[in-house]
């Protein structure tokens, strides 16, 4: 992807993100976008055919930087780290997250669940983590585990973000009980 194609899409977001401050997804326009973003209609077009097409693509992009966080290094041996990175890149652009989080069109806790799903499925031991953890049928136990993390997710965003990374990264560890269940899985397979 060339320099221009990376600054056009970040003017595009930049111009998303503002404008959700002032009206709904709905009501935005094209011609409000590319206005806002300095670009031309057909510059818009190059890059997205509609503006849920672009909507799409960026939450997409964002999902795809959080998952290569996620998986990138060794979640299950270095867990606080990788959650702190996931925290840090989401408060980094804190702004676009929240004013998607209020954008139904985007439908945030569900693409949070969802997500959440792709990714403990991603990780071989996850389903004797959860089953370990809740001590119940994997399939309700890891109902619990992808509401609590849509739920502190969704409420983190939602007040504002205020808790550092660190501090959400403690916080879901608590909650889930990450570091204990982690530990007692890996103490099971030595």
């Amino acid at each position: 992807m060339s320099k221009r194609h990376t600054e056009t899409k970040t003017y595009i977001k930049e111009a998303l993100t503002h404008l959700l401050h002032e009206k709904s997804f709905e009501d935005l326009t094209i011609s409000d976008i590319t206005r806002k973003a300095g670009i031309n209609r057909s510059t818009f077009y190059l890059h997205y055919k509609d503006k849920y097409d672009m909507m799409a693509q960026l939450k997409q992009d964002n999902l795809d930087s959080l998952y290569h966080i996620l998986t990138q290094g060794n979640i299950e041996k270095d867990t606080h780290t990788t959650l702190v990175d996931t925290f840090a890149y989401i408060k980094n652009d804190f702004d676009f997250f929240q004013v998607i989080a209020k954008t139904a069109y985007v439908n945030f806790s569900k693409s949070i669940k969802d997500f959440a799903y792709d990714v403990i499925l991603s990780f071989p031991q996850a389903q004797d983590i959860i089953i370990n953890h809740y001590g119940v049928p994997y399939h309700y136990g890891l109902q619990v585990y992808l509401a609590s993390i849509e739920s502190l997710i969704s409420y983190w965003v939602a007040t504002g973000g205020k808790e550092s990374p660190e501090e959400m990264t403690d916080i879901i560890s608590k909650v889930l009980k990450i570091d204990e269940t982690i530990s007692h899985n890996n103490q099971q397979i030595e």
